[in-house]
């Protein structure tokens, strides 16, 4: 079988009507299948805290024709750090079950494509029920070879039966590979923005229709309000900072920033986090820990300078120009390169100007077909 006209994808990140930007990398791989014709649905569980949280924020509309999306509410492990190991467990097995449920209760698919290791057991479940392939998605900031000798072998069946492997960095590759993936089996295909949506514009113009001043040095940070992407840190590296600045943190999450000096905070759309990167003067993101980041990805598509780690993952993704890379937990490194940032503006525009070249190299790239080619082919072997 190689022709896959029904793809199910099963993902715990997906855009949520009170949280859009969350899994937007998945949410683009299924569009893109579904404009390419494919039947798309979406499996994706939601927690009970997150859907409590979801109720104080305000929602916005996130389908996309063509694609079928079921969100499937758990309970989830709400005080798993609190509660007895024996609990966890329970409640864990209680989330899978439902989640896998879910699945049965839809129509077989063509092939089930897994967005990260732990929700690759699903499809491997599902997959051996109804006689078809799973493919696994890893994009994880941590290392899957951590963890309890449990998890480790579950992730150890999941890479030895899947059809195929699908890794965003060099790193992951590896681990999934040691996790006994099969080398013919475990492919490289890092992440690109959509296209169609990110690309350079003027500056100036992109401040006008957001209604910014045209000449004060904008940080941008776009992610989530956790430790590990960074908000916080970069919160207080903008109040060590002498020059004046201005800054937006574009995403949501418990570390909202308190900085004088921040115009805007909250989840935005494609469309208008397009105008936001165009807009900023850099992306200032001091994460601990990356797959392949797509806010990193989108920057430089736009031509956007960079602020970011000093980290394996990061360095592999950015160019060597255009980009000051920092040990994220450095605060006040981070604020004097954002401070040198912002005392001198042609060093800002010449690192753009390195960029720009760039931001048009990869764009006849697609992510989507290329992983749709790859597993069509890998189906198309005859089996070992």
């Amino acid at each position: 079988m190689n022709d896959l006209q029904h793809i199910r994808i099963v993902t715990p990140v997906y855009p949520r009507p009170w949280k859009p930007e969350s899994g937007r990398f998945v949410a683009n791989l299924a569009e893109a299948w579904s404009t390419a014709g494919r039947q798309i649905d979406v499996v994706s569980p939601t927690t009970l805290s997150e859907r409590l949280k979801g109720r104080r924020q305000g929602t916005v509309d996130v389908t996309m024709p063509g694609v079928t999306t079921h969100l499937v509410p758990t309970l989830g492990t709400p005080f798993s750090a609190h509660m007895p190991a024996r609990l966890h467990r329970a409640l864990r097995h209680r989330h899978d079950r439902q989640v896998t449920q879910e699945m049965r209760r839809r129509s077989s698919a063509d092939v089930i494509y897994a967005q990260f290791a732990e929700t690759g057991h699903y499809a491997r479940e599902i997959a051996r029920e109804q006689g078809i392939p799973y493919f696994v998605a890893l994009g994880e900031s941590g290392s899957l070879l951590d963890g309890p000798e449990a998890h480790l072998e579950i992730r150890r069946k999941v890479m030895r039966d899947a059809a195929g492997v699908v890794c965003v960095s060099p790193r992951l590759r590896d681990e999934a590979l040691a996790l006994g993936g099969h080398p013919d089996r475990v492919t490289l295909i890092p992440n690109f923005p959509n296209w169609s949506r990110f690309s350079p514009m003027d500056k100036i113009s992109c401040r006008r229709r957001l209604g910014l001043y045209p000449d004060t040095f904008i940080a941008l940070y776009v992610g989530h309000y956790y430790d590990r992407k960074g908000a916080p840190r970069l919160n207080a590296a903008l109040h060590q900072m002498t020059q004046p600045a201005q800054a937006a943190f574009l995403g949501s999450g418990p570390l909202a920033p308190d900085f004088p000096g921040v115009i805007k905070t909250g989840s935005v759309g494609h469309e208008e986090l397009a105008l936001w990167m165009n807009a900023a003067d850099v992306l200032a993101l001091p994460t601990l820990a990356e797959g392949c980041c797509n806010a990193i990805a989108e920057a430089l598509a736009c031509a956007l300078p960079l602020v970011t780690s000093d980290i394996d993952d990061v360095r592999w993704q950015v160019p060597d120009r255009g980009v000051v890379l920092v040990d994220p937990t450095n605060v006040g490194a981070l604020a004097q390169a954002l401070d040198h940032l912002a005392a001198n503006p042609e060093q800002v525009a010449a690192m753009r100007a390195d960029l720009m070249p760039l931001a048009q190299m990869d764009r006849n790239k697609n992510r989507a077909s290329e992983i749709l080619n790859w597993m069509q082919h890998i189906l198309s072997q005859p089996p070992e």
